[in-house]
């Protein structure tokens, strides 16, 4: 097992420098890297920027738009975020690279959020964890090992050792009876642990009974900018911002943390490079929704539904199939409002079998990206999962909308407020 543990900037030997120079070669050759106009220029600078100056404060904003992309020194960062888009960007390049690309390399590059000095981390193997070791034969114990039949010294009282000697030994088959009783109960007693550690906790059973099978499940992420209904119309600086990039990523990184510890194949792939015969052949998972294409086309026909206004200022969920005789629910976010400053927002989470692809899926997507924050919190935290499940019991197919406050961009606990269930 890999763990990655971080290195210190007081700590970077000129053998790690050398590994890391390495390691950025390895980044920049990369089609994830390479193709791009500003990541490799902002990458290099950046990573020597921390092995030359790891003692430093973080470069600012305003230096890195001068050094790197040419700036004048005046400019208005507010007017031109060329850096936190970049940065942004880079950080969702990285956790591609490693997370849905599988890169196991000797040294990891990351760069934090809200920072612009990269870290480090040296991966290095756990050791593997010890298997129970075998119980010790009861007889082999001296605390318990039987005792020969004790010796009758000459001159020894005649009464005492006739009575000795009237006491028939055991038979060998009770002998061989007592041992064996005595192994399987020091097996028993050593194996219990272990059996408490293999029961499955219930966000396995989730996550195992929704991908229960050997076929690949294929996790959809949303790309910013392919608004599908409306990229045209929509203002640049709305709420389902670069910052949402990173976000998404984080989810794609935890779902495939809960498939891995169920045994499952997985693979991440950005939503305009999936067509339909992809999502025919296995599970899907679909992250955000008004940025990813099949979230739109794989839950048009759930009880509830996103949708988004005509002149793209409006998020909603708007309950599609409602009892008879009742007004339809809707929950709305202004998604022009400015990531940071949207206070509420509404996501789903569902779990059913599509109709149109024949293969399961998940739907964890919010309105905005606090609600897609919370939506994947639901299905990767045990006692979120736990809240949710109470409302659909045991139910194969279901959906949930949940509610979430958010503060300064981050999603609070998740809260649900409508269920159904088929």
């Amino acid at each position: 097992m890999v763990q990655k543990q971080p290195i210190p900037a007081a700590q970077i030997s000129e053998e790690d420098r050398r590994t890391i120079d390495r390691e950025l070669e390895r980044l920049l050759a990369h089609p994830l890297f390479r193709m791009s106009k500003r990541l490799p220029a902002f990458l290099n600078y950046v990573v020597h920027e921390s092995l030359t100056h790891s003692e430093l404060q973080p470069p600012k904003e305003r230096t890195l738009g001068v050094e790197v992309f040419g700036r004048k020194p005046d400019y208005d960062t507010n007017a031109d975020p060329i850096v936190r888009v970049t940065a942004t960007e880079l950080r969702k390049k990285l956790a591609q690279y490693y997370y849905a690309d599988g890169h196991d390399d000797a040294i990891r590059i990351e760069l934090p959020p809200g920072s612009y000095l990269p870290k480090f981390h040296r991966s290095t193997d756990l050791p593997a964890v010890a298997e129970p070791s075998a119980a010790v034969p009861l007889a082999s114990s001296p605390e318990v090992q039987e005792k020969p039949p004790a010796a009758v010294s000459v001159g020894a009282d005649p009464l005492q050792a006739a009575t000795l000697h009237r006491t028939p030994p055991a038979a060998p088959w009770r002998q061989a009876a007592g041992v064996l009783a005595g192994l399987l109960i020091g097996a028993l007693l050593g194996y219990l642990p272990l059996f408490a550690k293999l029961r499955p906790t219930p966000i396995a059973r989730f996550w195992t009974s929704f991908a229960g099978s050997n076929l690949q499940v294929r996790i959809v992420m949303p790309v910013i900018g392919t608004d599908w209904a409306s990229s045209a119309k929509r203002p640049s600086d709305v709420s389902v911002s670069p910052n949402l990039s990173l976000e998404d990523t984080n989810i794609a990184a935890r779902v495939a943390g809960q498939l891995e510890k169920s045994g499952q194949r997985y693979l991440i792939s950005p939503a305009p490079e999936v067509n339909f015969a992809d999502l025919r052949t296995g599970p899907a998972v679909l992250i955000g929704a008004l940025d990813n294409v099949w979230t739109l086309q794989l839950s048009k026909d759930l009880p509830f539904v996103f949708q988004e206004s005509a002149d793209g200022r409006t998020g909603s969920i708007v309950e599609s199939k409602p009892d008879a005789q009742v007004k339809p629910r809707i929950w709305s976010v202004d998604i022009t409002t400015p990531h940071q400053r949207i206070g509420q927002d509404y996501g789903i989470v569902a779990r059913y079998k599509s109709p149109l692809t024949g293969q399961p899926a998940m739907v964890i997507a919010g309105i905005s990206s606090q609600g897609t924050q919370a939506a994947g919190e639901v299905v990767t935290i045990p006692s979120s999962l736990e809240s949710a499940l109470r409302t659909v019991t045991n139910s194969e197919n279901f959906e949930v909308v949940i509610q979430t406050t958010a503060v300064g961009g981050r999603a609070g606990p998740p809260t649900v407020i409508a269920s159904k269930t088929w």
